[in-house]
């Protein structure tokens, strides 16, 4: 079926103002070059869009079908145009982000960014990673870092770091001082756990799974931090990767790394193969890249251990 763009153009102006004379004045064509268009994307169609004679004129039922579809194509090719062509100072870029890595590499990239793209919005999505795929996968962001996992196959994925876990203690706890500890040793401890939705949940599981070893959680929580603080405060222990108890974030805690198994989780990029991105887009991405691949994820800790 031929795509008759200025058909559509004709079709939803009419639809918005209910007047032939008003729609042929917004587009800027005469009266009857605007019918002509109508005529012909009905034809491609096959069947009528518009009930000419009501005042003010209405949609058919194939048109009222239609409009909401055609409004949201129209609108996307012109963000497209827009990512195309568009000024650098007012092009927006919307990531995605797991909170843990926002907070140890976002701010000066985001600087950066701003200083290079002035006018431009980044609109940052810190949430699980679950979160992030779903957002991804319906075109609401132009790329994220998370933890990697299996992929959909029209998702593009690029590694950048790996972030091996460590297991969380308070300070004074007695394998606080520990070269290494071993999940088997963590048997009778309170452990703490991050909900359905954490990347790191399903990392913990399917590894323990493969060794056949048994954790046994006693807190559920929702956020990273929330877990750092209850450790902290002698609530229970917990596993977390580098990022997570990094910087303030680790304060009262000891990061000891775990072994039997040895877990880490793969940080990179995700992005939709068939998305346009904006210059802003690509630009800021490029700078993730460029930082993260020259990152150390196992110094952030390293003075946390005892």
């Amino acid at each position: 079926m031929h795509l008759d763009l200025p058909g559509l153009e004709a079709f939803i102006a009419v639809a918005d103002l209910g007047s032939f004379q008003r729609a042929a004045a917004r587009l800027g064509i005469s009266q009857p070059a605007l019918t002509r268009r109508l005529q012909r994307l009905e034809q491609i169609v096959g069947r009528e869009l518009l009930l000419r004679r009501s005042r003010p004129i209405r949609l058919s039922p194939a048109g009222a079908a239609l409009l909401p579809q055609a409004q949201g194509a129209m609108a996307q090719l012109a963000d497209a145009l827009r990512r195309a062509g568009g000024r650098a100072e007012t092009q927006n870029v919307a990531l995605g982000c797991l909170p843990t890595l926002a907070v140890r590499y976002l701010g000066p990239l985001l600087a950066r960014h701003r200083r290079h793209w002035q006018g431009g919005e980044v609109i940052v999505y810190d949430l699980s990673g679950a979160e992030i795929r779903s957002m991804l996968e319906e075109g609401r962001l132009d790329f994220a870092l998370t933890a990697l996992g299996p992929e959909h196959w029209d998702i593009e994925s690029i590694p950048l770091i790996e972030e091996p876990f460590f297991l969380v203690c308070p300070e004074r706890h007695r394998l606080a001082s520990r070269a290494t500890v071993a999940w088997g040793e963590l048997a009778k401890e309170p452990l703490v756990s991050i909900g359905p939705l954490s990347e790191n949940r399903r990392i913990i599981e399917a590894a323990l799974r493969r060794a056949r070893v048994t954790a046994h959680w006693r807190v559920e929580v929702r956020h990273l931090s929330t877990a750092v603080a209850l450790v902290a405060a002698g609530a229970g222990l917990t596993a977390l990767p580098a990022s997570a108890i990094a910087g303030r974030a680790g304060h009262g805690v000891v990061a000891v790394p775990l072994v039997e198994p040895a877990l880490a989780r793969r940080i990179g990029l995700l992005r939709r193969r068939d998305r346009v991105q904006s210059p802003a887009a690509l630009d800021l991405m490029e700078q993730i890249l460029k930082t993260l691949g020259t990152a150390q994820p196992e110094a952030v800790v390293r003075d946390r251990r005892r």
